[in-house]
C-alpha cells in the first residue's frame, strides 16, 4: 500500500482553497476600502476642527456676522501655527496616478472655508478656493 495523496484529492483541496479565496478577497478589499474612507473623513474632520481652534484663538479674523460672509484659511497656516503636523494632513486614500478626486493627492494642502450662516460659523475643507483669506 502506497502512502500519499491521489491527484483527485490534491485537486479537490486546491478547488476548495480557490473557493475560499474567491469569497475572502472581495470581503477583505471592501473592509480595507471602508476603513480608508473612514480615515479620510476623520482627516477632514481633524482639519476642520483645527481651523475652528485656530479661529477661536484669532477671532478678529473671522468673517463678519452677516449671513453668507466667507473667508478661507490655508492648511499651511494651520501648520505654521503648530496646530497640524504632517501626519494630520496625509490622505489615507491616496493612489498614485488615480483620477478620482479623493485619491489623486497625497497630502491635504487646500483651504478651510469659514461661512457665517444660520447664526453660526460653518467650517468646510476644500482643495481650492476663490474666497479671500481671513
Amino acid at each position: 500500500m502506497k502512502k500519499g495523496f491521489t491527484l483527485v484529492e490534491l485537486l479537490g483541496v486546491i478547488v476548495i482553497l480557490g473557493l475560499i479565496a474567491m469569497i475572502a478577497i472581495p470581503t477583505i478589499n471592501s473592509a480595507l476600502n471602508s476603513s480608508r474612507e473612514k480615515a479620510y473623513n476623520e482627516q477632514i474632520k481633524t482639519i476642520e476642527d483645527t481651523a475652528r481652534t485656530y479661529m477661536s484663538k484669532n477671532s478678529l479674523k473671522l468673517p463678519s456676522q452677516t449671513e453668507g460672509n466667507k473667508c478661507s484659511i490655508r492648511i499651511s497656516t494651520l501648520q505654521q501655527a503648530g496646530l497640524l503636523d504632517s501626519d494630520d494632513i496625509q490622505n489615507p486614500m491616496y493612489k498614485e496616478g488615480s483620477t478620482d478626486e479623493k485619491e489623486n493627492f497625497e497630502n491635504f494642502n487646500g483651504y478651510v472655508i469659514i461661512t457665517f450662516t444660520g447664526n453660526k460659523y460653518k467650517y468646510e475643507y476644500v482643495k481650492t478656493t476663490s474666497v479671500d483669506e481671513c
